[in-house]
């Protein structure tokens, strides 16, 4: 098994749902610079083994988790809403 940061696995499926409700771009750039904002502002949980998978699967669920999920996931949207990136020019 590979390291895997729990939290953004937690994550993505709420950014992906709190996006379906939200009138938004919803392009692979902007979705990625949302996750990005969410994950920098919650805290990693990285395991290495499936055991330590389920485990922290399941102590993610606490309310308190999902409030803080939620929070992250709205102010990401609400950021990238407001200055989207995927028009920029890159260098």
């Amino acid at each position: 098994m590979a390291l895997v940061n729990m939290t953004e696995m937690i994550v993505r499926p709420v950014l992906t749902e709190e996006l379906a409700k939200a009138d938004c771009c919803k392009c692979e750039r902007c979705y990625l610079d949302m996750l990005a904002i969410c994950l920098n502002q919650l805290k990693p949980h990285y395991v290495n083994t499936h055991q330590g998978e389920l485990i922290s699967l399941a102590s993610g669920l606490t309310l308190q988790n999902k409030i803080d999920v939620n929070i992250a996931v709205l102010k990401a949207i609400n950021i990238v809403n407001r200055i989207p990136h995927h028009n920029r020019v890159q260098n």
